[in-house]
């Protein structure tokens, strides 16, 4: 990621230029290929795993490179996806129209970054999801408590906890989890307010990265099966693409972008939520396919709060097919029909003396 700093305005516009570049496509086709590759690679993978998946190994049967249909399926559509957000244009909606909208001419660190609604409701289902997955631990924990219990005295059953298995560790890691939920509740609700992320949502975003980064450790450490040839591999990977994507997000926001940040930004994010789809969807297929399923009894079953990476990704992503930054709008005073100021520097509040020389007389 770099060294983060602050940037200046100049910084700010040049990016801004340079990411509205023009060009002979559109950034918004991106969406299209992402939807196509999306489906394709989804489609590879399910054939994938129902044909040509050990699950009791969790390897492949067949490890031939030519039977890794979602592999041929991902290089493709990243290498197009990379393609279009390169050569594509992006048109500013409001630059050129910002002196009228603009009376007070607010700086250019005053404009904020407009994010859709979609992107709050995202948030918001990133983390009913993320509550939901800790709830169903404990109830399977309690579930399989209660199977224990019948198998012991009455004595013996009256001072067996419910909770017996359940360590300091996963108390830790289930309080960061609570945080991530919480910050993602707060960044639906600066959304809503039409603010966009917050610094402190940014900032936030490092709870996001050490919760996944201790996914990916867990489950190297668990499966020694966690190879090119596992059922594990597209988890791992949509967990490196999702951090990497929230890492660049909290930059741009926190106005410490570089040049390449909104690029990275999108693609990022395109990879992380068609990895992640590769990863969750095809299983829970799996499971609804009655063909065969004594044989995928073993397989691992997606955590559910990887659903929530595919729309919270792409939903932040549909503010760069048209427009990067709006200027804000300084507020209206109906009664006394003025602008009111936003607050500014001193140096913005001074009023420049004009010298207004005499006309002599014809």
């Amino acid at each position: 990621m770099g060294r983060m700093k602050q940037l200046s305005a100049e910084a700010m516009r040049k990016n801004t230029a340079k990411a509205n570049k023009g060009g002979f496509i559109t950034k918004k086709a991106s969406m299209v290929v992402y939807l196509i590759v999306l489906v394709l690679a989804v489609a590879a993978r399910t054939i994938q795993l129902y044909s040509n998946m050990d699950f009791t190994t969790g390897l492949y049967i067949d490890p031939s490179p030519m039977k890794n249909y979602t592999l041929f399926v991902l290089l493709i559509g990243l290498v197009l996806l990379a393609a279009v957000l390169i050569a594509g244009s992006s048109k500013d909606k409001v630059i050129g129209s910002c002196i009228l909208i603009n009376p007070m001419r607010l700086r250019y660190d005053r404009l904020k970054k407009k994010i859709p609604s979609a992107a709050g409701f995202s948030a918001l289902l990133m983390a009913l999801l993320i509550a939901a997955e800790i709830i169903f631990y404990f109830v399977t924990l309690v579930t399989a408590n209660k199977e224990i219990v019948k198998t012991l005295s009455e004595e013996e059953a009256e001072y067996y906890s419910m909770l017996t298995g359940y360590s300091w560790g996963m108390f830790f890691y289930h309080f960061l989890m609570v945080l991530v939920m919480l910050n993602f509740i707060a960044m639906a609700v600066n959304i809503f307010k039409s603010e966009g992320p917050s610094s402190g949502n940014c900032a936030a975003f490092s709870l996001y990265a050490l919760w996944k980064i201790i996914d990916m450790m867990t489950i190297i450490s668990n499966h020694v099966a966690a190879s090119r040839y596992s059922e594990y591999i597209y988890e791992i990977l949509s967990y490196m693409t999702a951090v990497m994507f929230f890492m660049n997000t909290a930059r741009f926001f926190n106005g410490m972008e570089k040049k390449s940040t909104r690029f990275w930004m999108c693609m990022t994010g395109y990879t992380a939520s068609i990895l992640a789809a590769v990863s969750v969807i095809p299983r829970y297929i799996l499971f609804i396919i009655p063909t065969d399923y004594d044989s995928r009894l073993s397989m691992n079953i997606p955590r559910i709060s990887d659903i929530g990476i595919v729309f919270m990704t792409i939903t932040i992503i549909a503010v760069f097919w048209s427009t990067y930054v709006y200027r804000v709008m300084p507020r209206l005073n109906i009664g006394k029909r003025r602008w009111s100021r936003a607050p500014m520097n001193k140096q913005y509040l001074e009023i420049e003396n004009i010298d207004v020389k005499p006309v002599d007389k014809l």
